[in-house]
């Protein structure tokens, strides 16, 4: 078999691939429409939400058609609308008084259900979308929009439960209330007559001993106004200046304390608290620090607590192997893209000539 036999066999392959290809497109595409009975049907909708080229249309679950195009009514003496063009398979029939009606799922998915009619002729179509009559379509309602209000309504009828509930708990507090106020009552009934009791048995002990009390009253007196002697104006004020220091000074180990709180808290706050001071942002990184120091060490040493010179950062630290086997790495790893750039404009240079002139690759291939 000659170089020329294979060309040819090469360029008969690349054709029929080529054909069966283009059947493949035609047949599983948009054109098997062309070959199928279709008419055609508009109708008009105040509004299509969702409605685009492709939606289909289904009489009693089963598909019968798809929309096939979609434009604003722009009839004069028309309102604002939209026109939708149904492409209805042939062998469909549909009465007189179908009613195409939007429908849509809660996910989204939207459809034309073809409502039945109760006419006895069948519905008047064409063969073309231009001749196609016009008739009144039906938008169902949003179920989203439904779904929305009946939340709505179920978080209005929760709040009307809360009230209630808070009601309640308000009318049963005030039945404890009231309980308790009776119970207060009562021991204030039975605190008032210990009282008028005690004040019976004060004021006989004060008859009984009347003798001995006025000398301590007299004593009391006496003190009293001895205390008041010794306490003389220099002293008085020397105490209430002392009693003013005192207080300033309460004042500012009080200041003192408040300032330091915030760094009590973040010395005394867990590991997982954020710092609000500078000092503590400090000291948890000198944290951090210390435990990365830990765990760095820990890697580089053995069970013994002694330098680990089987690691791999030792290794890697101190065996020259290492470096010179990374370095061969690198090298070979240049010398292959290097390789494959030169490949690459190779396959750069083919594309080119192949978009320059594409009958290039049949050339030869079927001359005799």
């Amino acid at each position: 078999m000659n170089e020329r036999v294979m060309q040819f066999r090469l360029g008969m392959f690349v054709i029929v691939a080529g054909l069966v290809l283009t059947m493949l497109i035609v047949w599983f595409g948009e054109s098997p429409t062309i070959l199928r009975d279709q008419v055609y049907l508009k109708v008009r909708y105040p509004q299509a939400p969702g409605v685009i080229e492709g939606v289909p249309v289904r009489k009693s679950g089963i598909r019968i058609g798809e929309v096939s195009a979609i434009d604003f009514d722009e009839r004069p003496d028309q309102p604002d609308g939209v026109i939708v063009i149904l492409a209805l398979d042939g062998r469909y029939k549909l009465r007189e008084g179908s009613a195409p009606r939007i429908t849509r799922s809660l996910i989204g998915d939207v459809a034309i259900d073809m409502q039945p009619g109760k006419g006895s002729q069948h519905l008047i179509t064409a063969r073309h979308a231009a001749d196609a009559p016009i008739i009144e379509g039906e938008v169902s309602p949003d179920p989203a929009k439904a779904l929305e209000a009946a939340t709505i309504a179920f978080e209005e009828a929760g709040d009307t439960l809360k009230m209630l509930r808070e009601a309640a708990a308000g009318v049963s507090k005030l039945s404890k209330s009231a309980d308790q106020a009776d119970a207060f009552l009562t021991t204030w009934l039975k605190t008032g007559k210990d009282v008028s009791r005690a004040g019976d048995s004060i004021d006989r002990f004060i008859r009984a001993n009347e003798e001995q009390v006025r000398p301590v009253v007299a004593n009391l007196r006496e003190v009293s106004q001895k205390l008041k002697d010794t306490l003389d104006a220099p002293t008085q004020d020397a105490f209430k200046t002392a009693v003013h220091r005192i207080s300033q000074l309460s004042t500012r180990l009080d200041s003192g304390i408040a300032e330091v709180s915030p760094l009590l808290k973040d010395l005394g706050a867990p590991v997982s608290h954020r710092p609000t001071t500078d000092f503590g942002q400090t000291v948890r990184r000198l944290n951090r620090i210390a435990m990365d120091v830990e765990l760095l060490s820990r890697a580089l040493r053995d069970k013994d607590g002694n330098l680990n010179s089987q690691g791999s950062i030792q290794k890697l630290i101190l065996k020259s192997e290492l470096h010179d086997n990374f370095n061969q790495l690198a090298l070979t790893a240049n010398q292959a893209i290097a390789q494959l750039q030169g490949v690459l404009r190779l396959l750069k240079d083919f594309a080119e000539r192949l978009a320059r002139d594409p009958g290039a690759m049949f050339k030869g291939a079927i001359r005799p």
